[in-house]
């Protein structure tokens, strides 16, 4: 330690004249020092002060190293550098400190001491700013200043053993809401309610069905289903609900055998789970990042946002982090207060989705491995993004009542966390040729009076047979048509044609430089994660860049890429960045964040290529020969579409439909629908009638689910087992 005598006077007027008749120079390390002693001039304030600023910058970006090497001899025998990074972290998490500024006040030097005056500001998440002036010992060492560590230097009252201690305050977490105000996410008092089936008595069994059909989304014969199917000693959630909201059937509940209520305090997704991919769910903070939460105001055992808007929109939803530093001294008493700052409850996010469009489509896919995306055409505004099987974000808080469900979850081969939606990758197979068409149309090989006749099958780049679908249904082949007419149709042949010709002109990179201007092979901006999909640069071969024409191959999309650039056709070729977060909204005052359009890119084609394109997508539905005919018929929605089949590999192709609506109506934007079935065979079948299943429910105010899926007995009721599709229809592929 520096003595505490202060310099006189007259030594630092001497040092000063000595300074400017002599100049600052440091005397060579021969005659420096040892015991004949170092003697102290401005020079050596100034040298020690480089030492201070570098000792503090160094802590300003948290390099502990270099921090160390600063450090005298004795210091450095005395702790360890891992012991010093350790106490430097431990203070910075309990002030919660996000970045400290400092300012050198003045510097003294004589013989082998020095001393150097700084003031310290810490900015801190929830306390505030701390400012405190502290002084730095340093000692003349191998020819060098060296800093004297001490608790102080962190903070001045950090001596005789002192320590840090944050009591916090934590902010009421954010609500998540649909477009309308409805409630998808909220923190309040709930009840867990669930059953044991070896408990039911069966003269209660139907009282219980009936009950809990009445608020949560079950009928009671799938609810009798679920019970039979459970083995006697599992618990089986069956929904979790504001307390409010159950407690006119609570006194029934509890005379009940088997039903299970547990009260609790917790984020409540409401109804099971509305869009679970696209909100989200909560869970402990993860080893790897307490630190990081610590040093932002978190208490260590709090839940975070780790998937979906909870996780993307974490900051708003959790508000503004408050708390008490407390000194605390070596035997656990509160010395001083040191700061406070209260909180903030956090900021409320209301989405574009629209909660029923989304519940009764999530309600339409039975147990399919599916996916569907509704977007405004005009705006990216996604209504719904269903991925199904969907789960339930409540099993997450609930493991410690049950853990069964959660354990499921992550087992589970249909991988029900998946969000296939934004994160799901597949080929994209007949839906594809809406970007060949544009090719073909762009390149001026080809009109849309250009013709070609569509046999079952095509001798290609004179080394191999492609089939069309034709072929493998057993129906006649499509025979002479137009390049519209062969989109209608979904003739593979036509567009192996265009694929060996664009590879024989040496545009054998047109294709998927289509592709990536349509916006496939990279991120749309939507914010929650997602898959970029795969596009290849160019063709392998000529072979290749025919498969490659019909959507098979190497190529990859999601379902949200298809609906943006879907989209941009039916708006006039605007690939605008999807939008899920209308709002961000405080408990008190004005919104902070309002979402708008965004063009992120146009498609690379003319209005005139857009105008041919749309026209063959209107054929595709309203022409008898159409592969989406039987599918819209009878539908009258103005819709245009593309069937689509695309081959796995394994024989269970997937089934897609892609299209948008054209009613022109000021109450509702018209939208684009895009839904896939995984393994689910021809899209015409399959997945055609869950898009007009979303338009018209979407039109009809929710009440026209127009008609039944090929796995369904009634709307929204599974039949029991899933039927085998049947071509009975003009097919795809």
């Amino acid at each position: 330690m520096l003595p505490s005598r202060r310099f006189p006077l007259r030594f630092c007027i001497l040092s000063l004249i000595a300074l400017l008749v002599l100049g600052a120079c440091v005397p060579p390390a021969d005659e420096a020092e040892e015991d004949s002693g170092h003697q102290g001039d401005i020079s050596d304030a100034l040298a020690a002060q480089l030492i201070a600023e570098e000792y503090l910058e160094a802590w300003q970006v948290e390099d502990y190293s270099a921090m160390y090497v600063l450090l005298s001899k004795l210091s450095r025998d005395a702790m360890a550098l891992d012991v010093l990074e350790a106490t430097y972290r431990d203070a910075a998490t309990s002030m919660t400190l996000q970045s400290l500024a400092f300012k050198l006040l003045s510097a003294l030097a004589e013989n082998r001491y020095a001393e150097v005056l700084y003031q310290v500001t810490f900015n801190t998440r929830a306390v505030g700013e701390i400012t405190r002036e502290m002084v730095m010992s340093l000692v003349w060492e191998e020819n060098a200043w060296r800093i004297q560590w001490e608790f102080s230097l962190i903070l001045p009252e950090l001596n005789e053993g002192n320590s840090l201690e944050l009591v916090y305050d934590i902010p009421a977490r954010g609500s998540i809401y649909d477009n309308e105000g409805a409630p998808l996410a909220a923190y309040e008092d709930a009840v867990a309610v669930g059953l044991v089936p070896g408990e039911i008595l069966a003269e209660q069994a139907g009282l219980i069905y009936e009950t809990l059909a009445e608020f949560s989304r079950y009928e009671p014969d799938e609810l009798a289903q679920e019970v039979e199917s459970t083995p006697d000693d599992w618990y089986l959630p069956v929904v979790s609900l504001p307390l409010e909201d159950v407690l006119p059937y609570m006194e029934t509940l509890r005379d009940l055998s088997g039903v299970r209520l547990d009260e609790f305090r917790s984020r409540i997704y409401v109804d099971g789970g509305i869009a679970s991919h696209a909100v989200g769910y909560l869970l402990y903070i993860p080893e790897e990042d307490l630190e990081e939460y610590l040093l932002l105001g978190y208490r260590q055992d709090e839940r975070v946002g780790a998937s979906g808007l909870e996780n993307a929109y974490e900051e708003e939803l959790s508000g503004q982090r408050g708390g008490s530093l407390y000194l605390v001294g070596p035997d656990g008493e509160i010395l001083s207060l040191l700061a406070s700052s209260e909180s903030a409850p956090g900021q409320s996010v209301y989405t574009t989705l629209d909660k029923t469009l989304q519940m009764k489509l999530q309600e339409s896919l039975g147990d399919q491995r599916a996916a569907v995306v509704v977007m405004e055409v005009e705006t990216g505004r996604v209504l719904a993004l269903v991925s199904n099987p969907d789960y339930d974000p409540n099993a997450f808080d609930l493991a410690e009542i049950d853990s069964s469900l959660l354990e499921a979850y992550f087992s589970d081969e249909d991988e029900p966390l998946l969000n296939r939606a934004t994160q799901g990758q597949y080929p994209l197979g007949s839906v594809f040729k809406l970007i060949t068409m544009s090719t073909a149309l762009e390149a001026d090989l080809y009109s849309a009076a250009s013709t070609f006749i569509c046999g079952q099958s095509l001798w290609v780049c004179d080394s191999v047979t492609l089939y069309d679908w034709t072929y493998w249904q057993g129906a006649a082949a499509s025979g002479d048509l137009t390049l519209q007419e062969g989109l209608m149709r979904s003739c593979n042949p036509w567009f192996y044609r265009i694929g060996e010709n664009l590879y024989a002109e040496g545009l054998d990179g047109a294709l998927m430089d289509m592709a990536v201007g349509f916006g496939l092979g990279a991120a749309t901006g939507i914010e929650i994660p997602e898959a970029e999909g795969n596009i290849p640069e160019t063709a392998a071969s000529c072979v290749n860049n025919a498969q490659l024409a019909i959507g098979q191959g190497e190529i990859l999309v999601t379902p949200l890429q298809v609906a943006s650039f879907i989209s941009a056709l039916a708006n006039g070729g605007t690939l605008n960045t999807p939008i899920l977060v209308d709002s961000v909204v405080p408990a008190v005052g004005s919104a902070t964040m309002i979402s708008s359009p965004e063009a992120r890119g146009e498609l690379p084609v003319s209005a005139e290529t857009i105008e041919i394109v749309v026209e063959a997508m209107q054929m595709v539905v309203e022409e008898p020969r159409g592969t989406g005919y039987y599918a819209m018929l009878g539908l009258d929605i103005p819709v245009y579409g593309k069937t689509g089949t695309a081959e796995t590999g394994d024989g269970n192709s997937h089934a897609w439909f892609a299209g948008f609506t054209r009613q022109n109506d000021p109450e509702r934007p018209d939208i684009a629908v895009v839904v896939i079935i995984e393994n689910g065979g021809e899209g015409s079948q399959m997945a055609a009638p869950v898009f007009r299943r979303a338009v018209s429910l979407y039109f009809s105010d929710y009440e026209d689910p127009s008609g039944v899926m090929p796995w369904e007995s009634e709307p929204y009721l599974v039949e029991q087992p899933t039927p085998t599709p049947t071509a009975t229809s003009p097919s795809d592929d």
